[in-house]
């Protein structure tokens, strides 16, 4: 079985993500046509409302796959905040087809050869136009697996050459983020473009806060083990759809900063399904 990577915009329902939408912005009010002042301002609102939407989505995906990432990169001598910024771009903010269930696939990865692949539109970046083609890509039974194989795939050896194919992307390899990107650029996407996208996205969503607790996450495994042991005559919350710390600490009756500290937390992400002592 082989895999290959795709660009950006791999479905071709979601040609209209932020990064299009964000190209519409200069145009609204720039014509000197006389357009009726309610139309424009008609405009403007339909395009921060969509802007809005992608934030939520943005955000909401990151709360999904922030913790997962975060682990798995670590453990892979990756760059969490570029394996995050590259789910969202690839995925259109989790919102593609591709990414949803049943399929799972965050990140455009191809199965050719497998059985269980779908087949989907895909646009690629090819002698300096985008062309779209029908590509097999492969499917998930969660966001864990696809995260799994992102990194595999970025650790792993050419069958031909016998060379690690992305090792200039490992964090141990590069002096910063921005090195990773600009050399995915043209080897994991097509898109000429690629590394500026993902650099806007880590700083837009601050997403090198995953970085540096993953440099420290196998000690503040250990610690976080120690507090549960201390505590395990407290009580568990597990964290459902729609819970913040506030809501998790006002509903046992303690601070923020003891839920997080029984907890070993450095942030206030907390994703779905996660234990914790309360």
């Amino acid at each position: 079985m082989s895999y290959t990577t795709r660009s950006e915009r791999h479905q071709k329902v979601q040609k209209q993500n932020f990064f299009s939408r964000k190209k519409l912005l200069p145009l609204v009010g720039v014509s000197l046509v006389a357009i009726p002042t309610v139309t424009i301002a008609s405009s403007q609102q339909v395009q921060a409302e969509e802007i809005q939407a992608g934030a939520t989505n943005a955000y909401n995906l990151i709360n999904q796959i922030g913790w997962s990432a975060q682990q798995i990169a670590s453990s892979n001598d990756l760059y969490a905040s570029v394996m995050i910024a590259q789910a969202l771009l690839e995925s259109g903010n989790g919102t593609s087809l591709l990414s949803s269930a049943p399929y799972h696939n965050l990140f455009g990865i191809k199965g050719y050869n497998q059985e269980s692949a779908v087949w989907l539109p895909t646009q690629e970046y090819v002698e300096g136009q985008w062309q779209t083609v029908n590509e097999p890509f492969r499917t998930y039974n969660s966001y864990s697996e696809s995260l799994q194989d992102h990194a595999a795939i970025l650790k792993g050896t050419s069958f031909t050459s016998g060379k690690a194919h992305y090792k200039g992307a490992w964090k141990s390899q590069t002096a910063s983020y921005y090195d990773a990107t600009a050399y995915l650029t043209g080897r994991y996407a097509t898109d000429p473009d690629y590394n500026q996208k993902l650099n806007w996205l880590i700083a837009t969503y601050d997403l090198t806060r995953f970085d540096v607790a993953s440099q420290t996450i196998a000690t503040s495994s250990e610690e976080t083990s120690k507090k549960v042991a201390s505590n395990a005559s407290s009580a568990t919350h597990i964290v459902a759809a729609g819970d913040t710390l506030w809501d998790i600490a006002n509903r046992y009756g303690i601070s923020i900063d003891q839920l997080m500290s029984n907890n070993g937390l450095s942030t206030d992400l907390i994703v779905v399904g996660q234990q914790l002592v309360v």
